[in-house]
């Protein structure tokens, strides 16, 4: 069995957490600028080669237990739609999902999107009643974010 590799996904930085191998254990491992996906595919390989990855985790927003990306009956369709048209934006689950069907296509290792819940929120408040100052903070929570979504993770399996 090898390690897991956790993401958290963000559009200027992607933090990252590996397990040990028995899979016991989740470790912050840093964190990649979102600069191209070329860039951040070529760092996630050399990390699976690494570190013996052998399978990756990224965190998904969710709404009560529903991937935010799937509306749930035509009157949710309708309102995405319209919302869709009017911000003209491309929404946080999309960008995300992209990235892991483009990732999926780079490795040769399962890619499995998992619930966050909030993972960001409940990192910050983890580094700051571990007294690290709001200028650290910034530089620790994605890798952070990560390592609470593969603890999550690897307890609930």
């Amino acid at each position: 069995m090898g390690a897991i590799l956790s993401i958290d996904f963000g559009t200027k930085r992607i933090g990252l957490a590996v397990s040990d191998s028995t899979r016991t254990f989740a470790f912050p491992y840093g964190t990649i600028e979102n600069k191209n996906h070329e860039y951040v595919f070529l760092n996630i390989k050399n990390i699976i080669s690494e570190k013996e990855v052998d399978l990756i985790i990224i965190g998904m927003p969710y709404r009560r237990g529903i991937p935010m990306c799937m509306p749930t009956g035509k009157k949710a369709e309708k309102q995405r739609n319209r919302e869709t048209e009017k911000s003209k934006k491309v929404s946080m689950e999309d960008i995300i999902s992209s990235f892991v069907n483009k990732l999926r296509e780079r490795v040769n290792i399962p890619v499995e999107i998992v619930d966050e819940k909030l993972s960001s929120f409940a990192a910050e408040e983890n580094l700051k009643e571990s007294g690290i100052s709001s200028k650290e903070i910034k530089r620790f929570v994605d890798q952070e974010a990560a390592r609470l979504i593969l603890l999550e993770f690897l307890q609930n399996r």
